[in-house]
Order: structure tokens, then C-alpha cells, then sequence
């Protein structure tokens, strides 16, 4: 499966030989049929490729395709190709180097911050045309060429989770990865199986796994399955697994306690979880939508579905935390200087906590790689601290040891 393309996708899904089959149009939630023929006239308008968003809302119906339309299609990473790879020159190609292999994250920031000036500038030179003003500095068309190469504002690159988060938007589904991707070493050495280890089938189109019939129970004191007599060909064992929350349906006993069920996907598929009162008591504020959890309870299969009776659900990044023996921060210099140092110190202040810090410092004028264990300062390696750090010193910059 290829992914939606500006550049290469067709109305409908669509079979490039020797490729695979090419992501449609139409499958991009918020596009109407109306809107993509307009961008496809556009395209055969401008030789079969598109230089750019302002050179394609220069001959596009705005009227069809409005400011959401072009956000869908960054989102769902259709616009990836409207970036020209630093280094090759003008003519009009984009990239042709796999769109993993770009930085996705800075591209699609970029691209979507530009949208209103992309809008702005076809829209003053549609009226421009229609009142027979001409650029006095020779405009794409007069010159015969392609349009030029808009350039691109210079703004922060989305996180990982708001570039899977919005391809989900879009697509229904995380394209570049999944949101669990990152925890995988963590649930791996922590333990933890996956959908895939539990041999478990993805949804069916409604969303729910295939036979699966929620009955909500009288009570949760026996610990009783709410599907009939627990683990008929089931192991029944205790596992752990982690994944995203979805689905969540709040139920009530029949003596008015609440419980819910939800769904738990990870990047092979997903598994039912039942908490009960009990559990839902402690646990209950994290079995919201979109929360990344860690779920333990009994594991449960019979002839048509699995489910796991949850006993207890975390926060997936308490994982790493309980992993970690120390914190390790990678620091260059230059750019970093005595400014990065006090920020950070600073921040680990707000972080206080029992695990050791050390600082991996490459010196690039001496070409040295020196590692210094922190005295006297103590952290929490909690996500919100990778994050503050990362900010100050780079993405990728901190390792939980």
C-alpha cells in the first residue's frame, strides 16, 4: 500500500505497476469529490505535477477547495511531495526519496503553517487575471516556466504523536507508525505481550472485535467474566499489554456501580479490556480515549473473542520510568553553552527525584566525547522531563538508562 500522494494518488485507490496499490483521494475524510477533481484538473493543468501550494491555488476553484481541504491532505501527509530536497535544483521535481526517510515532522509543520498564505496568494492572482493586471516582474506563466517554489515559514516541527495523531485524523488509521512504536523496548523488557503474542484478530468495520457481545454483569465480587463462564478454551493467565484507548463505553452494574469496557490497540490489533467496579474505582480516569495505557489483568479466550478483566491500568510512561536507572542527556557544543546548562539545571530542580543524570558532551572543536556524571542532583525520568529536555537539547537528545 502506497501512501496518498497529491502528485501520484487518483480519485479512488489506484494500482501503480510494480509499486503496489496507491492510496485515493477520496479515502481523506473531509474531501469531497468536488474539491479532489479540481486538484486533479489542476495537476493535468500544470504539466502532471504540482510545484507547490501557491502555484496550485493560482489555477485552483478555491471555492472547492477551501482552507480544511488542504489541511486533510497535509495531515494525511498527501502534500509530503510539494518539498524540494535542499540541494536539487529548481525545474520543478520534488523528492523522490522515501517519505520516512525526510523529516516528515518539520515538513508538515511547515506546509500547514503556509496554508493561508498559499490561499491568499492564488486568490489575489485569480483576481489579478480576472482584471487583466499583470506582474510586472515577469509571473510564473508570463516566464513560460513552471511557478516558483513558495518558500517555506520557519516554524516549530510537530511531535511524533500530533504527526500519527492527525494521519489518524485523516486516514482513520496511523500511516508513518503508531503512537506504541516508541514504548516497544520498554514493553518488551518489561514484559509485556502484544496483540500479535496473543494471536488476536483486528476490528471488524464497526469497530468492534468479532465476537464480541458485552453483557454488564450483576456485580464484579466473584470476578466473574461478564461474557459467560470464564475461560472455556482461554488460558486465564496474567498479562500485560500495552496500547491506546479506544472505544470506551461506560456501563453500570445492576446495583449502579460503574464499570466500562474498551478497546486496546496497539500496532497489530487490538484486544477488548473489561474493568469492573472495583478496578474502575482506581483505575477508571484513564479508560478515556486516546490515553496511552499500560493494562494488567486476566487474559481470557473462548471460541469467538478475547478479552482481558483488567486489574490495573497506568500510564504507559510510568514503564520507562520504572525501568530507568538513570538519565542520560547528549549535549554538543557548540550550539549548546552555558545558557543550555542553566536551563537545564534549572529544570531538573522542577524534576527532583531518586535517579542519577549524566551529560554526554561532544566537544566538535577538539573532536572529544566526554561523559559526566552529575553530582548531587537527582531526577524523576518522567515523560514530561524527556520532553522539557528535548525542547532545550534536540529530539532524540535523552536515553533512559
Amino acid at each position: 500500500m502506497l501512501s496518498p500522494d497529491i502528485n501520484e494518488s487518483q480519485l479512488n485507490f489506484s494500482v501503480e505497476h510494480g509499486k503496489g496499490v496507491r492510496f485515493g483521494l477520496t479515502a481523506i475524510k473531509g474531501l469531497g469529490e468536488g474539491a479532489i477533481n479540481s486538484i486533479l484538473a489542476a495537476r493535468a493543468h500544470l504539466g502532471g505535477r504540482i510545484p507547490s501550494l501557491p502555484a496550485l491555488c493560482e489555477i485552483l476553484d478555491l471555492r472547492l477547495a477551501n482552507k480544511r481541504v488542504f489541511e486533510a491532505l497535509i495531515k494525511s501527509g498527501a502534500c509530503d511531495s510539494l518539498v524540494v530536497t535542499k540541494g536539487m535544483g529548481g525545474g520543478g521535481g520534488a523528492s523522490e526519496d522515501p517519505p520516512l526517510h525526510r523529516p516528515l515532522r518539520r515538513i508538515r509543520a511547515q506546509l500547514f503553517a503556509s496554508i493561508d498564505a498559499a490561499c491568499e496568494h492564488g486568490a489575489r492572482t485569480q483576481r489579478d487575471k480576472d482584471l487583466g493586471q499583470v506582474d510586472l516582474f515577469g509571473g510564473s506563466e508570463e516566464a513560460g516556466g513552471p511557478p516558483r517554489h513558495a518558500q517555506l515559514p520557519d516554524v516549530a516541527p510537530w511531535t511524533e504523536i500530533e504527526q500519527l495523531n492527525f494521519e489518524k485524523e485523516a486516514l482513520g488509521l496511523y500511516w508513518s507508525g503508531h503512537p506504541i512504536d516508541r514504548y516497544a523496548d520498554d514493553l518488551r523488557e518489561y514484559g509485556a505481550k502484544t496483540t500479535a503474542d496473543l494471536n488476536i484478530k483486528r476490528q471488524d468495520d464497526d469497530g468492534e472485535p468479532q465476537g464480541f457481545a458485552p453483557q454488564v454483569p450483576e456485580n464484579d465480587a466473584s470476578g466473574a467474566s461478564p461474557h459467560g463462564p470464564p475461560n472455556r478454551n482461554g488460558r486465564g493467565e496474567e498479562i500485560s499489554i500495552g496500547g491506546i484507548v479506544s472505544g470506551v463505553r461506560p456501563l453500570k452494574t445492576r446495583k449502579g456501580d460503574r464499570m466500562c469496557v474498551f478497546t486496546l490497540d496497539d500496532a497489530g490489533g487490538s484486544i477488548e479490556v473489561v474493568v469492573f467496579p472495583d478496578a474502575f474505582k482506581q483505575h477508571g480516569h484513564l479508560a478515556e480515549n486516546g490515553q496511552t495505557v499500560l493494562v494488567k489483568g486476566k487474559f481470557e479466550r473462548d471460541d469467538e473473542s478475547a478479552r482481558i478483566l483488567a486489574s490495573e491500568i497506568v500510564p504507559i510512561g510510568l514503564i520507562r520510568e520504572r525501568l530507568a536507572k538513570s538519565v542520560a542527556i547528549r549535549l554538543s557544543t557548540p550550539p549548546a553553552d552555558r545558557a543550555t546548562f542553566e536551563r537545564l539545571w534549572d529544570l531538573f530542580a522542577l524534576h527532583k527525584g531518586d535517579r542519577r543524570v549524566a551529560i554526554v558532551l561532544h566537544e566538535r572543536d577538539r573532536h572529544m566525547r566526554i561523559t559526566v556524571d552529575v553530582n548531587g542532583i537527582r531526577v524523576r525520568p518522567s515523560e514530561t522531563l524527556v520532553a522539557e529536555v528535548e525542547k532545550i537539547c534536540g529530539h532524540g537528545s535523552v536515553t533512559l538508562r
